[in-house]
């Protein structure tokens, strides 16, 4: 954290001085030719150049000067500054007025000499800095005025000058205050870290790091990226993100392939090597590029030792290897390239990677001890058009970027393994990669789908199929022909699994541990847990699994002895689920896991390699849930889920023979690598798509919160749909500022304690946003009758700690039953409709719309800032509804009813404020092609609002011939 300066009171002759100073700024009292002052700080700008002993910039450690601050004590929040490197005041020509300059700044042996300036704390925590005219503070700033360059040399010696905006546009005049000598406490943060990686900063070593930062380090500077070294394998790099501003590190861990064990392995991992315009494939005695992806060779990469591998060239039979460290030449063959190859390994040597982004690596030899941007790395260098050669060339180059592809993964951006419950109505989305486009299906066995062309113009341009699914179970397949923009066909498959056994037709509903109790869990705890649930008419508004985070069990790092914790569970987990069964008989149990050596809390074992043990030993225990983390890794995500995946499979079919429910599967890697692309396939219903969230509006990438969260997940809609979601992690709603880890958000920083938290209209927009995103709902406040902080402690609580607000805002039966639809869509992002497009931003409003059952739909708009917003009117046409025709238009949160034609008014959001309506055609014909059953069509069986059957005394909105009833 930024060392806030306090006012300092002095005692002069008996009086107190009142001499207002910044929040933040702590002034000296010793006058420089009386001693050091007290207190010394760097003075670093928003764009990360500090001031040198001239005032000059600087990025050199060594060179950053320190400054003192004096009070003036006949202005408010002025100051003498001393410069304590230089040994000089820091002053200027005063004058009527100043324009922008560079060399303002001028420097003075005494401070009779030397001029005030009134520094100003930004909302950011920064500052701007203002000098004096002959008759009162200046409009402008502090700034290297014409940037860093010819005009301000780094190192150099023209001073700091003026710059007429105060930072709002330009990070030039935002000046970040850091007191020297001090020790900084930085918390150490990571989403999976694997179980062998080991990060190092400044000599002390680190494993084992989790997303509740329980790890941290005390230093006296700032921490440059040369202070860390991070070591792993695996086919992994570490993307780290230093925040000196508030004292923070995060590693994400990013595993761009999994290594191969040997070329003779059973298990191989093969992958095309792709930079930006072509792929690697041997012909003849050359290593060429090649334009095709399945003209590419497949190559498997074998770990020699952390971080260093071979590669070798499975299609060609050899490996790949280098002959000199240097950037070559245009070559046209490969004998006289520095990279060659040979079918003997003792010749072959090692190569490593080098991150540069999120996607693409740099390949470097590997006895390269330190590799920077000029490093030579794989590269065709001279060009693929001059038809050279793989050779060697600097890591920085835009041709050195390269990408690990699995040729076995589907390349289409929307899912590909689908799912449906027999004769219900089915929809799937086909947007299409730019230049791409679906022309047919080919449905084969299935005759109750078609192909719909009536959105390619419309919000996010696509075809669709809709219709209904089989009537009988079964696996089916269709086939997408598509063509490119160059002409080339292209088919993709489609795997279709209808079945009565679904794990998760519609998204989970519970109540999860972590947030409120993190390790201190019980049976009386739960028991307590399930009263409150009960009591409020949460389990009867679907909240029906309470689940059980990390350490639950006996605290052992051994697998083989995995067990729950007897002090914690007298009665075992069985015994819990009894006790549950006593309080709601449709309460369940849902249990915690980790795809590793360890648990993210390293409480308990993981479950990596004993997966079929550990889901047998849950299921002895009655526990119908698991979810799977990801920390402290010991294989790829894909392996190491699926391995899990594959058990679950095989308990439901067990399940599923003995007429008992499905166990349910959620995948917890955080997004890192993309569960939407692979977890249906892996075995699982639901995956997490982002970090841990936060109790927070925004947030950031690694503490969301509710935007920061929705802002992470918005635009993978299509890849959800039927028993595949995407997880928002828990909701905030009842913690009230008073949790645990859900409380170490981006400005908290820390577990615990007391921060804002939501308010009710954030809490609403929460709650509107998971359930227009089909996204899992997890409760995790303390419902019990007497609330007591337990991963909180010596923090007073209210009692009750939910309010009736709370219970109003998850009872709704009208917003769960958008989550609860039977269609199973994530609401599409509508960019073109909205202004809040930026993610993390807090200004703007955003639109979503999400198809329902019977071709009815749901629209959002959330307000994202902190201050009321007018949102336009929204044209139906533009939300694929169609024009002059009649919509009975249920406003959620107001309960109110309308009819509108043409546009849909959402007039003016308050702050946070998210506003959720339900489109209804009036005619009997829907927008949504082949989904054309109304409600009211449906006889005299009754139907809650997502188009299931329920009973005659359901509670909540139902339908029973066309007539709404709510109880």
């Amino acid at each position: 954290m930024t060392h806030y300066l306090r006012l300092l009171s002095l005692v002069v002759s008996a009086m107190l001085l009142a001499v207002k100073a910044v929040a933040g700024i702590k002034v000296s009292q010793t006058l420089p030719s009386a001693g050091k002052p007290e207190h010394c700080y760097t003075m670093m700008n928003a764009n990360n150049y500090y001031c040198n002993a001239t005032t000059s910039p600087t990025q050199t450690k060594d060179n950053y000067a320190q400054f003192a601050f004096y009070a003036a004590s006949d202005k408010a929040n002025t100051y003498y500054i001393y410069n304590v490197t230089a040994s000089k005041w820091v002053s200027y020509d005063q004058a009527d007025s100043y324009s922008a300059q560079t060399g303002f700044v001028k420097m003075t042996d005494n401070k009779v000499d030397a001029a005030v300036y009134k520094i100003s704390e930004l909302s950011t925590g920064a500052y701007e800095i203002q000098p004096y005219t002959t008759t009162g503070v200046a409009a402008i700033y502090l700034n290297w005025y014409k940037g860093i360059g010819n005009d301000n040399p780094v190192n150099g010696n023209v001073t700091l000058g003026l710059w007429t905006d105060n930072g709002t546009k330009d990070k030039g005049s935002n000046w970040t205050l850091k007191e020297v000598g001090v020790q900084q406490k930085y918390t150490l943060f990571s989403d999976g870290m694997p179980s062998d990686a080991t990060v190092i900063i400044n000599g002390q070593s680190f494993t084992g790091l989790n997303a509740q930062g329980d790890q941290s380090i005390n230093v006296e500077e700032d921490i440059q990226t040369s202070d860390i070294t991070v070591k792993v394998g695996g086919g992994y790099l570490a993307k780290v993100t230093i925040d000196n501003a508030n004292y923070q590190i995060d590693f994400k861990f990013i595993q761009y392939f999994t290594p191969t064990a040997s070329i003779d392995a059973e298990k191989q991992y093969p992958y095309i090597l792709k930079m930006p315009s072509a792929y690697i494939k041997k012909s003849g005695d050359n290593l060429v590029h090649t334009t095709s992806a399945s003209d590419a060779d497949r190559f498997v990469l074998i770990e020699a030792e952390q971080g260093k591998y071979y590669i070798y060239d499975r299609t060609a039979g050899c490996y790949i290897y280098y002959t000199n460290v240097a950037n070559g030449s245009n070559q046209t063959t490969t004998a006289n390239s520095n990279v060659k190859y040979t079918t003997d390994k003792a010749t072959a040597n090692t190569w490593q990677l080098m991150m540069l982004s999120e996607e693409t690596v740099a390949i470097i030899p590997g006895s390269v001890e330190s590799p920077t941007g000029n490093t030579p790395s794989f590269n065709f260098t001279g060009g693929i058009d001059n038809n050279a050669v793989l050779n060697l060339y600097n890591a920085n180059d835009r041709n050195s970027a390269w990408q690990f592809i699995d040729p076995s993964k589907t390349p289409m951006p929307f899912a590909t393994l689908m799912y449906a419950l027999p004769g219900a109505q089915y929809i799937h989305k086909l947007p299409t990669k730019t230049g791409e486009t679906v022309t047919s299906v080919d449905f084969g066995a299935i005759s109750t789908l078609a192909l719909h062309d009536d959105r390619v113009a419309i919000g996010n341009k696509y075809k669709y199929i809709s219709g209904t699914a089989p009537a009988e179970e079964g696996e089916y397949e269709y086939t997408l022909n598509l063509t490119n923009e160059t002409g080339d066909e292209i088919q993709s498959k489609v795997r279709l699994i209808v079945s009565n056994h679904l794990q998760s037709p519609t998204p989970m509903m519970a109540w999860l541990t972590w947030n409120w109790f993190a390790r201190a869990i019980s049976h009386d705890k739960m028991v307590e847990i399930a009263k409150g649930l009960e009591k409020y008419g949460l389990i009867e508004a679907g909240f029906n699994t309470i689940v059980l985070d990390d350490a639950w069990a006996s605290p052992t790092n051994d697998k083989a002895a995995l067990t729950y914790d007897p002090a914690k569970f007298p009665n075992g987990i069985s015994g819990l689920k009894t006790a549950l069964k006593g309080i709601n008989n449709k309460l369940k149990v849902g249990i915690y896991s980790d795809a590793g050596s360890m648990t993210c809390e390293n409480y308990q074992p993981g479950s990596y390699g004993y997966e079929a043990a550990h889901l047998a030993l849950f299921d002895s225990w009655g526990v119908d849930m698991l979810k799977y983390d990801y920390c402290n890794s010991q294989a790829g995500t894909k392996v190491s889920y699926t391995q899990m995946g594959n058990a679950v499979a095989k308990l439901n079919e067990e399940r599923q023979a003995k007429g008992e429910i499905p166990f349910v599967f959620n995948i917890c890697e955080w997004g890192k690598t993309k569960p939407w692309e692979w977890g249906a396939e892996a075995g699982g219903s639901s995956w997490r798509a982002t970090s841990d969230a936060r109790e927070d509006w925004i947030g950031n990438n690694s503490r969301p919160g509710v935007l920061g969260g929705v802002d992470e997940v918005r635009k993978l809609w299509m890849y959800a749909g039927v028993n595949r979601f995407n997880d928002l992690d828990m909701m905030c709603i009842g913690l009230h500022g008073l949790g645990g880890p859900s409380n170490n958000t981006a400005g908290h920083q820390s577990n615990g304690g007391k921060i804002t938290g939501l308010t009710d209209a954030q809490a609403r927009s929460q709650m509107s946003l998971w359930c227009m995103f089909a996204s899992p709902l997890a409760l995790t406040c303390d419902l019990r009758e007497t609330p007591k902080g337990e991963a909180n402690a010596n923090v007073q609580m209210p009692n009750p700690l939910i309010t009736d607000a709370d219970i109003a805002t998850l009872t709704n039966t009208e917003v769960l039953a958008i989550n609860q639809d039977a269609l199973g869509q994530q609401a599409e992002y509508m960019e073109a409709l909205s202004t809040g497009t930026s993610n993390y931003s807090n200004t703007g409003y955003d639109v979503y719309v999400k198809d329902l059952t019977n071709g009815r739909m749901a629209v959002s708009v959330t307000n994202r800032g902190t201050t009321a917003v007018s949102v336009p009117d929204i044209q139906l046409t533009s939300i694929y509804l169609k024009a002059d025709n009649k919509y009975t238009c249920r406003n959620i949160w107001a309960n109110t009813e309308s009819e509108i034609e043409n546009t849909l008014s959402p007039g003016t959001l308050q702050p946070c404020e998210t506003k959720v309506y339900v489109l209804t055609e009036k005619a009997p014909v829907t927008s949504l092609s082949g989904v054309n059953t109304s409600l009211a069509s449906k006889g005299s069986t009754r139907y809650d609002i997502s188009g299931r059957k329920v009973a005659e005394d359901y509670k909540g909105l139902s339908i029973k011939d066309g007539q709404k009833t709510l109880k």
